[in-house]
């Protein structure tokens, strides 16, 4: 359920410029560090409100009905905090340096019944707050709320209406920041009429604290007091089931697909040399499997200017970077902007992206194939092509196309299934994944594992005198981009606590691109795996 409405910006990281940006303004917790002096006022900014369990759906903090200044000051922010979602402004909150306070009237309200529907619906929804002080992050709940029991049933929901800041302090810089309602009693929002009123007054108190700890908490790392999770364990299920996968499949190729394909050759090589006084079509009259197809395997396939584009790693960067991505990240984009939330980017910032992209992305791109055109060699198949095509015999229904695609898909699938969970608790969740070197890993076992899936099955396919090898190749490894995608709507249903229709819009929307480069990746694998395979067999085969 949507709560409130304004906008975030953590949607376009899909687009290819990002990789260029994230570097062109610094992030949260990497200025400068403040030196004080005591008594100094010290600047708390509020930043965004959300649910705890939708982490891509952040509004604006002011959205809520809260304490705020007549007139709102937004803080300048550096693109890396405006595409994470950062809208910071200043509060009412008076701090200086080194000095407590106890129990300060911040503001006095009265909330209309909208206003109380919108922070009961806020409440039960588990919303979180998050300022910033000196650059640091300060998050909290902002409110209670309590099931307990099946019969009787209750249900009570309660409003922090005080809140203390805890700061700790090394010299003259600020080190630590944190908020507690630890002996706070939550104001009850239960009880009341429809149209009644409810007066708050929110109150804050303020305790600085000297610590012998000289370095500060980095926002980056996600050093936040553990209101968030903080790292993964290492998962050696995982990685012990790819591994074991990926050495099955390896000695499947190895030893048995090579051994058959010692025993073609031996026979096909002896077959031709008692046959070579007669002719050709005899030859291939009198023989069958994978060399009978010899003139027809390196006959281009149809629509063999799309499967270069899917291919070319310059055509990848144009259909990857500017047609679905743009249209999808273009929808999530305008459902966050119509609901309100942060995650929207404003129209400034997205001139600004298309700019970037425009100056740099495109001429790349364009240099990149002209390159590719002038360098590029003819293509040398070493068997020559008849005009006319041969005819295919029909094919068991365990050769077909989906049949390939289902082996094909699942089998890489099921080497990284584990790891995926781990990912995706990273990206829709508030893990912090720091095995990147265990992840690189995995994703190289991906990769062979779709490798030798792609040549046992051309294999297969060209014993059956099938050489419609060349989309077959790309669909059967690339259709691991749809297990992927399934595994999302598994995810989403059964190990994630999102909703609402922007965290669902969102989630999906990239869950789809996500599945999508995998298919061109792992197609581009299986492709130029089944290719040199084929060259291998038929430049090793003696013909006329």
């Amino acid at each position: 359920m949507t709560v409130l409405g304004h906008p975030r910006s953590w949607s376009c990281q899909c687009l290819p410029v990002l990789i260029l940006l994230l570097g062109a303004g610094h992030g949260p917790g990497v200025e400068g560090v403040t030196h004080y002096k005591p008594g100094d006022p010290v600047i708390l900014y509020v930043n965004k409100v959300g649910p705890y369990h939708n982490p891509q759906e952040t509004y604006h903090y002011y959205q809520l009905p809260v304490c705020c200044p007549e007139k709102i000051r937004h803080k300048s922010l550096s693109l890396g905090e405006v595409l994470d979602g950062d809208r910071m402004a200043e509060s009412l909150y008076e701090i200086r340096f080194r000095e407590n306070v106890e129990k300060r009237t911040l503001c006095h309200l009265q909330l209309s019944p909208p206003q109380v529907e919108q922070l009961r619906q806020a409440i039960e929804e588990l919303y979180y707050f998050e300022f910033v002080v000196d650059d640091l992050p300060i998050r909290g709940f902002v409110g209670y709320m309590e099931e307990s029991g099946f019969l009787p049933h209750s249900h009570k929901i309660g409003l922090w209406t005080h809140l203390d800041f805890h700061l700790e302090f090394h010299g003259d810089r600020i080190i630590f920041a944190n908020v507690s309602v630890r002996d706070v009693k939550p104001h009850s929002l239960d009880g009341l009429r429809s149209d009644e009123f409810l007066g708050l007054t929110h109150t804050y108190s303020v305790r600085w604290s000297e610590t012998s700890v000289e370095r500060r908490s980095d926002r980056r790392r996600g050093d936040d007091g553990g209101f968030f999770p903080r790292t993964l364990e290492i998962h050696w299920l995982s990685i012990i089931n790819s591994m074991v996968l990926v050495f099955l499949l390896v000695g499947f190729v190895a030893v048995i697909l090579m051994r058959v394909l010692r025993n073609d050759l031996a026979r096909y090589n002896l077959d031709e040399e008692t046959s070579s006084g007669g002719s050709s079509d005899d030859f291939d009259q009198g023989d069958n499997g994978w060399k009978i197809i010899h003139t027809d395997v390196f006959r281009f396939p149809p629509y063999r200017g799309l499967l270069c584009a899917v291919l070319g790693v310059g055509a990848q960067f144009l259909a990857l970077g500017t047609v679905p991505f743009f249209l999808t990240w273009s929808v999530v984009n305008s459902v966050h902007w119509a609901n309100g939330s942060t995650q929207a980017l404003p129209a400034t910032t997205i001139l600004l992206l298309l700019t970037v992209w425009l100056l740099v992305g495109f001429p790349l791109t364009v240099i990149g194939g002209i390159f590719g055109k002038n360098n590029a060699s003819p293509f040398d198949a070493p068997c020559r092509t008849k005009n006319i095509a041969r005819e295919i015999p029909p094919q068991p229904w365990y050769k077909s196309t989906v049949i390939h695609m289902t082996v094909g898909g699942f089998l890489p699938f099921s080497a990284i299934s584990v790891e995926l969970y781990y990912i995706f608790a990273t990206v829709w969740g508030r893990e912090q994944y720091t095995l990147y070197g265990i992840l690189f890993f995995v994703f190289a076992i991906l990769l062979s594992v779709g490798a030798c899936i792609s040549i046992a099955l051309t294999y297969f396919q060209l014993s059956g005198e099938d050489y419609r090898w060349w989309w077959r190749s790309v669909l059967s490894v690339g259709s691991t981009g749809l297990f992927i995608f399934l595994y999302s709507v598994f995810y989403y249903a059964r190990r994630s606590n999102m909703s609402g229709a922007v965290q669902t819009v969102e989630f999906f929307g990239y869950s789809l691109l996500t599945g999508y480069v995998f298919f061109l990746m792992l197609g581009t694998i299986s492709f130029f795996s089944s290719l040199k395979f084929i060259r291998y067999i038929y430049v090793n085969l003696k013909m006329d």
